[in-house]
């Protein structure tokens, strides 16, 4: 397998790699932490095991906190305008803020939404889970190539990916905010992304958006025999 199309593989998980790499963290070796022989999932993931590991993977990337976002992104990329507008009328007003930050949002990430939230946590847990021998390379490998046709039906380029990753941060931090007031949530939605991790990214020699291009071959690796009993492509 071309190392460039492992690299991009793995590059799916760059925005935690941003967040980590004064920590050790790699954008291009199986193990997201190299010089780490173990880590600890439980606290912040709930994952002991390979199996918490799969289940968590396999639910989130097409089950996590997109979902909750992915209409509206469907549906204003869509709708003529005069139908979009009748259609934000029929909405409560907690929605309606969602809707505004999807307006404010939609040129950056496109109809992939915070998608790459969900993706980029879940490379985040493989390349961990393949430090701790949760699962193998080959088996981390074919997921992120399952992931990888995903990010590429959804996102047109690396920086698309990139804003989505953050701006599904900011609507995940809202949800674990106490306060419930409306115009605090739609100020805390319409912060500036956090710009300085999106620096990182964009200036870093080693980061996969100056190193690779977006539209890459994703090639149709045979699932391993160790993960029939999922069912999940």
């Amino acid at each position: 397998m071309d190392q460039n199309y492992i690299d991009w593989l793995y590059g799916l998980s760059a925005p935690m790699v941003a967040l980590n790499k004064e920590y050790g963290a790699s954008y291009t070796t199986p193990f997201f932490f190299p010089d780490r022989d173990f880590v600890d999932m439980n606290d912040d993931w709930g994952i002991d095991s390979r199996n918490s590991l799969l289940e968590m993977v396999f639910k989130m990337v097409d089950n996590g906190h997109a979902p909750a976002l992915s209409r509206y992104y469907f549906m204003y990329a869509r709708l003529f305008e005069h139908e979009w507008i009748e259609y934000c009328r029929t909405l409560t007003d907690y929605q309606k803020v969602l809707i505004e930050m999807v307006e404010q949002t939609s040129s950056v990430c496109g109809t992939g939404g915070i998608r790459a939230w969900d993706y980029a946590r879940m490379g985040y847990i493989l390349r961990n889970g393949t430090t701790n021998k949760y699962i193998s390379e080959q088996e981390a490998l074919w997921i992120f190539s399952r992931i990888g046709l995903r990010a590429q039906y959804y996102f047109k380029t690396w920086h698309h990916y990139f804003a989505s990753y953050y701006i599904g941060f900011h609507y995940w931090k809202s949800l674990n905010d106490d306060d419930q007031n409306l115009d605090t949530l739609r100020c805390k939605l319409s912060r500036t992304l956090r710009t300085h991790t999106m620096a990182i990214l964009r200036s870093d020699e080693e980061s996969p958006c100056n190193r690779l291009p977006w539209l890459i071959d994703i090639e149709e690796l045979e699932k391993p025999e160790s993960l029939m009993e999922y069912d999940w492509s």
